[in-house]
Parts: C-alpha cells; structure tokens; sequence
C-alpha cells in the first residue's frame, strides 16, 4: 500500500474516531417548529432521467407569473424534499415570484436507486448538473441558483468546485454542513445526529475506493417516532453518498465559489457554531463576497430557519 493510501486510512479513522458518536435515543434538533407550521401541498413528484437510467423525483412550486429567478434547492441528510423545503419554496414562489424546484437526491425520497446510495460518488454531481442543464434551458435568460441545506449543502459545495459543473447565477446555502474537516460542528451534542462505521470507511480506503462504497457506512438517529410518522426518512447512507455530499476540503472548496452567494444559519443551530459557519464567507474573493450576504438568524434553531429564511434569500437574488 502507498503512502496516500496509508493517508487517507489515517485520515479517515482520524475524522472516525473524532465523529462517532452514540446512537442514544432522542432528536438531535427541534421538529416542533415545522410540526406545528401549516401544511402545505406541493402535488405529487415529477420525475426526470439521470444519465444511467435512474428516475429522479422533483416537485415545483411555481410563481403564478413568469418568474424573476429560479432555484434548485437540495435537501439534507437522510431526508427527502417533502421534509419541511415546501415552506421555503412556497414562500419565494407566493411572495417573491421565485420558481423553486425541490429535487431528492438519487435513493432518497421518491427517487430511485437503492435506498441511500449510488453507484459512484460522482454520479450524484452529474445527478446535479443534469437537472441544472433541464431547468436553464426551461428558463431560458431566467437568473438560476442551486441551493442547498444541511448535507444538502455540502454537496452543492462540492458540485460548484466540480470542473464538470454547469454554471449557475448564485449559490443558496441554508444551515450548510460543510464536512467533517470545516470545524464547525458542536462537540458533545446529546442526541448526535448521526454514527458511522469506520470500518467500512477504512476499508473503502484500503481498496483506493474500488470495494464498500456501496455498503452502508452512515447511520442517522432519527428515533423511531420520526421514522414512523415520516416513512420517507433514511436510517443510513452508503460510503459513496457521504463521499457525494461531504466536502474533503471545505476551505479550498469554497474559495473557488465564482458567483455570488447566501449563507444561513439559525443564531440556535443544535448542530453547528453559527460564527464558524458564516466565517466562510471570508475566503471568498473580494468580488463574489461583496455581492453575497451571510447571516446568523436570530432565535433561530438548525430547522426552523427554514420557515423564516424565503425573505433571506430573496434580498441576495433581487439584486442582480
């Protein structure tokens, strides 16, 4: 085995040991916020073809007039698009007249592939630009951003540093997890929100990543409540899906962020130290950062932003 390869075994069992965390029993954040909000009916999925044939669910919510800008919005871990985003998406396209696509993620949701998967990591990035090339050319001369929350966020980190990205006009990034290495996650959280298994990182490493990308390696602790009210959740994700959706250098990473951007965080986030996450906007180049806005949302927790933060985002994209 080659010294790189010894490396990142070292580096993964280092991020392992530091990240495992206990799978006892109890939310990691609030769901009362969203629980108790109104329910809100974004129909029944559509569906559009990934380059290997897999069906990929998305939901609209579409401006009653031609909309001023568009955004793709990706979901967080372990969840799916009907997990709490028609807020966000109902209050842009309602009030804003932003036309806003949910899509789920490849084994997530009502899209297909094997629960929690994909085949390779960067399957899920082409997943991305797929979806990025239809909507563009749908709205055509239509400003287009990606956004995304959570995980959700650290896979549009690591799409937009991706050289085969299609371009877009700006970057949306809600409560954003920016991976194991961007030092910003709580220590000692009570309930963490999820647990992995090092041996499958490991060995997923020792075999330069030909073998256990496939196989389970993250567990989230949703509890059993959560899971039996809403059906849709994951209990893990596979090697390759946490690969897709987790930035291995964060910092490098966003500073190669080319349009502008908004980045938000609930003053409350469970999971994230809210100074550490807008500290990001620091690496971006002078030009890109004057045009972009990062905030930390006062009496706000890691979900229930997404009820509030459709005026957020709206400031960044009428600007153009």
């Amino acid at each position: 085995m080659n010294w790189k390869v010894w490396l990142t075994v070292i580096n993964t069992a280092l991020f392992l040991l530091c990240g495992s965390v206990s799978s006892d029993s109890g939310d990691s954040f609030s769901f009362d916020e969203l629980i108790n909000a109104p329910d809100i009916d974004m129909g029944e999925p559509r569906f559009f073809t990934a380059t290997d044939g897999v069906k990929i669910a998305y939901y609209v919510k579409a401006p009653t007039a031609a909309p001023e800008a568009v955004l793709i919005f990706i979901h967080g871990g372990g969840a799916h698009s009907a997990a709490g985003y028609r807020h966000l998406a109902h209050g842009l396209s309602t009030k804003h007249n932003v036309c806003v696509y949910l899509f789920d993620i490849r084994g997530h949701g009502r899209s297909g592939g094997p629960r929690g998967d994909t085949p390779t990591v960067e399957q899920v990035w082409h997943d991305v630009k797929t979806f990025n090339d239809r909507i563009r050319a749908k709205h055509k001369g239509v400003p287009l951003y990606l956004g995304g929350y959570s995980s959700g966020g650290g896979l549009v980190l690591n799409y937009l540093a991706w050289e085969k990205k299609s371009p877009v006009d700006g970057y949306v990034f809600i409560s954003p997890h920016f991976g194991y290495k961007s030092g910003t996650e709580r220590k000692n959280i009570k309930h963490p929100f999820a647990r992995v298994d090092m041996d499958v990182f490991i060995a997923n490493a020792v075999s330069q990543g030909k073998e256990y990308g496939n196989t389970p390696a993250v567990y989230f602790n949703y509890t059993e409540e959560r899971l039996q009210s809403s059906p849709l959740l994951l209990r893990y994700i596979t090697c390759n899906m946490s690969y897709a959706v987790t930035p291995q250098n964060p910092q490098k990473q966003f500073k190669k962020i080319d349009k502008k951007f908004a980045l938000f965080v609930g003053e409350n986030d469970e999971l994230f130290i809210p100074e550490k996450v807008t500290a990001y906007a620091d690496l971006a180049g002078e030009t890109v950062k004057k045009q972009s806005t990062a905030e930390i949302v006062k009496g706000e927790g890691h979900l229930s932003v997404l009820l509030c933060v459709d005026e957020l985002i709206y400031k960044v994209i009428k600007e153009q």
